[in-house]
């Protein structure tokens, strides 16, 4: 949403969700010297054996009581998808920096209104997790395209391949049929190639046609 900070000496974090990616947040966030310093779950007896886990010191029973921590400088968004607007603005209004997982809320209404509220606070670091464009070879590629080496591109293909959920007895919170979370095809794993699409070619999309099918429907 806005626009990356480079800061001196970063600000200690809140982790909001210890399930599926909180973890690599809470990793990758030490391996460059940012301090997890407290965690958010549904409950905090659920976020205690995580806090233990990844050696956060602070569990917080309410999003309200991580936003009044003066010592909190940003949050880590890792909750269900329909809860992730709610939470960055808050958190944005409460003069935190953000840094969100896809999909940044569940409508274009929603996102166009996290936007603007990012563009109106420069002083605030706000983005969404697409962590694939910072691969190497993702690099590589937006440099060869940035330099002119492949000449004018006119297509791009590509599949975003993926066999997690694929047995009967898998289970996850994002096939739930709510509307909210079960975004998973194009939302959840489709954004991901997009936004590579996008990264690469130095393109925008201007309009989306789908064909949508399920071929697995247990």
């Amino acid at each position: 949403m806005g626009a990356p900070h480079c800061l001196k000496n970063p600000p200690k974090v809140a982790l909001i969700g210890g399930g599926f990616i909180g973890p690599v947040h809470a990793e990758a966030l030490r391996r460059i010297g940012v301090e997890v310093a407290g965690i958010l779950d549904i409950t905090p007896e659920k976020a205690r054996p995580q806090a233990e886990r990844l050696g956060i010191s602070k569990v917080y029973n309410t999003f309200d009581e991580v936003l009044a921590d003066s010592s909190i400088g940003a949050v880590h968004l890792a909750s269900p998808n329909n809860i992730h607007f709610e939470h960055a603005k808050k958190a944005l209004l409460a003069g935190k920096h953000v840094l969100c997982e896809k999909p940044l809320a569940v409508s274009s209404k929603e996102t166009a209104e996290l936007v603007k509220l990012a563009a109106e606070r420069p002083n605030q670091a706000a983005g969404v997790n697409y962590n694939l464009r910072f691969y190497p070879l993702a690099q590589e590629m937006h440099a060869r395209v940035k330099r002119g080496d492949l000449g004018r591109i006119l297509s791009v293909t590509g599949s975003y391949t993926q066999d997690w959920l694929l047995l009967v007895d898998d289970y996850n919170w994002r096939v739930e049929p709510d509307g909210h979370t079960n975004l998973r095809a194009i939302a959840d794993i489709g954004t991901h190639w997009m936004d590579l699409a996008q990264f690469i070619t130095g393109r925008h999309i201007q309009s989306v046609n789908a064909d949508l099918a399920t071929f697995h429907p247990k």
